[in-house]
């Protein structure tokens, strides 16, 4: 018999371990239901502005339709208002962004220990 007991050592390691897996599996998922909570206030939230503007352009075309005097004029103009705000930002979205620079995260820490460093 030494100084340690070899068994009940591992066993304090084997629940240690086990310990830290169960606390890792409890981060994600906290971090997983935060995540689905956002996704899902999200559409929701997305789901009410869009029947708002649905009203709206609903609205808009009505009323153009009145100062027409057309029954059909102002959802015409209402839907060529509406593709054209659609294709620019379709346009907006495919455009090439090889002009935005990249942030070197090196040369973050480099400034960031440098400013750090000023304050001494």
């Amino acid at each position: 018999m030494g100084i340690f007991d070899n068994s009940k050592l591992v066993d304090l390691v084997t629940k240690y371990i086990k310990t830290q897996l169960e606390l890792v599996k409890l981060d994600i998922q906290e971090r997983l239901e935060e995540l689905l909570s956002r996704i899902f206030k999200f559409i929701l939230a997305s789901f009410a502005i869009g029947i708002t503007f649905l009203f709206l352009l609903l609205g808009l075309a009505n009323f153009l339709n009145e100062y027409f005097e057309s029954t059909f004029m102002g959802y015409i103009y209402v839907s060529v208002i509406a593709l054209i705000i659609s294709i620019i930002i379709i346009y907006s979205l495919n455009k090439d962004n090889s002009g935005t620079p990249v942030i070197d995260m090196e040369e973050v820490d480099e400034f960031t220990n440098a400013n750090e460093n000023d304050h001494d």
